[in-house]
Formats: C-alpha cells, structure tokens, sequence
C-alpha cells in the first residue's frame, strides 16, 4: 500500500459535508463576498458585467472542486487557470479558497514525485511575487505585504498538507504494528497451548513407559513361581505316593500359587493402566539389589549415606520392585539437580508400610519454590517433572502415596508403600473393570 492510497484510504470522506457539500459552500460564501462587494486583492469587483464574470468562474471552479479527490492535479490546474482569469477583473475572495483547498488536496493525495514539483512551483512562485514587486519598484511594506500574501496563499496549505499526511501515515503505521501484536500475541498463546498439550503428552508417555516397565519387572517373579509350582508337582507325580511327601509339595504349592496370584493381581493392576504394553521382559530388580545401586551411585560421584530398616523378607515383588525403582530415580535426580553435597537415603518399615526419604541439596536458592532444574539437554517435560511422574505412579499404583517439595534448602523426595497390598486395593483401576476379588476368584 502506498502512502498516498492509505491517507486517501484514511480520508476518504464518510458522512459529513463530503465534496460536493464543501463545493456547495464555498459556492455560497463566494456569491455573498460578491453580493456584499467584499472585493479581492485587486481592487473592489465593480460593475454588474464584472460580477457576473466573477460568478461564472466561481461556479465552474466549484464545479471542478467536486472532482478534487479522483483528479487532484488536473482540478488544481483548472481551479488556478480560473483564479488567473479572475485576477485580470480585479479577482475574488470565493475563488481564493477554492484554489486554497484544491492545492492543499493536491498536496495531501498525489504521490512523491508530483508533490515535489508542486512543491517547486510554489517556491517559484513565492520567490518571483516579491522579486517582481521589488523590480516595479514598489515600496518596501509593498513587497512584505505580497510575501505574507504568496505565504498564506501558497506555502500554508502546502505546510498543512504535509502535517496531516504525516500524522496519518503515523497512525497507519501503528495500526499496522498493532495488528502485528495481536497476530503475535495470538500465535504466542497457540505456542503455549501447543507446549502444554506437549508435556501432558510426554507426561502420559512416561506413566505408560512406566507401568510397561513395572508389568515386564513382575512378568519374571510370576514366571519364576510357575515355574516352582510346576517343579513341585512333576517331582511329586514322578515318584511312589507317599503322603508325607506328597503334602510337603502341595504345601509348596499352594505357597507358590498364592504368591503367584498376589503377583497377578498387582501386575493386573499395572496393566489396566496400559492396556497393550509390550516390550521385552527385564530381571526383576528389588532392594536385594541395593548395595549395588548405592555403589553405583558412589562410583559416579555422588555421596551417598544410606540406612535401611526393613524387617519383613522377603517383600512383595511389586512393592520391592516399586520401592527400588523410586530410590534408583530419586538418587539419579539428586545426582543430577543438587549442589553437590552428601544425598540421605532412608528405608524403614513402619506400621505395615515402607517409607523412602531420599534427601539433597538445592543446587540454587530459587529452586526452594520452583523445584529443581531440568537436567541439561532434556527439554523441561524430559526433566525432573517426568521423574516426579514415574515415580508417583510407581507408589499410586500400589496404593501408597510419594511427595517430593522444597523443605527449606533441600529437596526431599518420601514415598510410602503398603507392605501387605490389601485384597480390595485397586489402584488405578479402570471405570467398569472387575474388583479384584472376582479376579481371584477366576
């Protein structure tokens, strides 16, 4: 868009007098000057053949003025043609403010190069009116009086032009740049959306990858089991009945079956959760595995103190594999995120439950509200918000409970599990699926 266009965009008249209204009255108030024989710079009109003269150029300069806007140029030239003619009579004040007004026009709409020579006339015109009067040899307020009139005449709606073409090419260019803010701020809040629905996904992604891994964990402590079961009863069918014997490996049996049907009803429960999860089974891993864990983590710089107390052995595979897959991921955010110092670790079985505290220090003061840093090179989703996840559905899908917060100027991760998981637990459990009794009992 060019300049021109926009102010005439910006000026086009809406409502109001509108051009033929402004021709209207400039039509009027030049037949009053005459009617009343306010005369022009030339002298008094005089005469009724003269008035008359002074009427028909004022009505076809009005005439041409309603054209002013489609043709600003060629109306410019008409009107000044037609206040020349008016001059040799003596001239008129009407005629005055037509050629006014169409040279401000002029000047606000045509493009660059034709405001420039426009521009040059008029400084020619108002260098030779006062020269020309000083050759004639006119008195010096003479002179001054024919400068003040070129400079009303000419270089003021020249000036005019000019600031009003100046203040709306402003405001269109500000109307633009608002324009720009409002596409940016909207596409700013489609970023923010699209990270948002972003992290959920990554989110709901690390929860599944999670529960996959805790069923494939669980897969192996049931298939171990089985294979127990099936042992026992080969080598009890294998030899001669007797009944000592033979109770004994039913005994073991009947061990081996319910702890395999707790097992299933905890990675039932996984399961539902991630319905379809697939991928290769891995060796079962459970706080027997600790030390080396803790000699892991030692060896990779980070100091840590460790005190476990668990009376009960051994523990539920799910609650054990739970509980070592959160002190391995706490340990690994310690590593990752603190200043540096020595990490506490605490296992303890109190009231049927197992606690883990896992505590370090903020690498930065600020983190105390906002939690620590993701690990460099991961995206923020990738970071610590996704071990938090993984580790709170590792506890909500036993039934137990894990809070992780700023406690003055550490980070402390405690998660609490149930020993026994209780026949009714549920989990997770899916709107519709069967309670876990009925599980059982099938």
């Amino acid at each position: 868009m060019t300049a021109s266009t926009a102010v005439l965009r910006r000026l086009r008249p809406s409502g109001g007098l509108g051009d033929r209204g402004t021709a209207a009255l400039y039509l009027v108030v030049g037949l009053v000057l005459v009617g009343t024989g306010v005369h022009g710079p030339g002298g008094p009109v005089g005469g009724p053949a003269r008035t008359w003269v002074h009427i028909g150029l004022l009505v076809l300069a009005c005439t041409a003025l309603v054209l002013k806007r489609r043709a600003p140029m060629v109306v410019l030239g008409v009107v000044t043609a037609l206040a020349l003619a008016s001059g040799t009579v003596g001239g008129s004040l009407g005629l005055l403010l037509v050629f006014f007004d169409a040279l401000y026009t002029a000047a606000l709409l045509v493009g660059r190069r034709a405001r420039a020579v426009l521009t040059s006339l008029v400084v020619a015109v108002g260098v030779a009116a006062p020269t020309a009067t000083l050759v004639a040899g006119q008195s010096a307020s003479q002179v001054v009086g024919a400068t003040l009139q070129v400079v009303a005449l000419l270089v003021t709606p020249l000036w005019w032009a000019s600031d009003v073409r100046t203040r709306t090419e402003l405001a269109d260019v500000e109307s633009r740049r608002a324009d720009l803010e409002r596409e940016q701020a909207a596409l700013a809040r489609v970023h923010a959306a699209d990270a948002v629905r972003i992290a959920e996904l990554d989110r709901a992604a690390a929860v599944r990858e999670e529960r996959a891994a805790m069923a494939r964990d669980l897969h192996d402590v049931v298939a171990g089991r089985l294979s127990a079961i099936a042992i026992h009863a080969e080598a009890a069918l294998a030899g001669t009945p007797d009944a000592t014997r033979d109770r004994t490996a039913l005994a073991a049996v009947r061990e081996q079956a319910v702890a395999s049907l707790d097992e299933m009803r905890s990675m039932i429960l996984v399961l539902r959760g991630a319905p379809g999860a697939t991928g290769p089974t891995t060796a079962p891993a459970g706080l027997d595995r600790l030390d080396e864990l803790l000699a892991a983590a030692r060896a990779a710089g980070t100091d840590v103190r460790a005190r476990v107390d668990v009376d009960r052995r051994p523990l539920p595979a799910a609650v054990d594999h739970a509980a070592y897959r959160i002190v391995q991921e706490a340990l690994a955010n310690a590593a990752s995120h603190g200043a540096g110092g020595p990490v506490a670790l605490e296992v303890a079985e109190r009231d049927a439950r197992l606690e883990i505290v896992v505590t370090s220090a903020l690498a930065r003061a600020d983190e105390a509200a906002t939690g620590p840093a993701p690990r460099p090179g991961l995206a923020p989703s990738l970071g610590t918000a996704t071990g938090l996840v993984t580790m709170t559905e590792r506890a909500r899908s036993l039934g137990g409970t894990l809070d992780a917060g700023a406690d003055g100027p550490t980070w402390r991760v405690r998660a609490v599990l149930p020993v026994a998981l209780p026949a009714d637990h549920v989990g997770d459990r899916a709107p519709g699926a069967a309670p876990l009794d009925t599980l059982e009992a099938s």
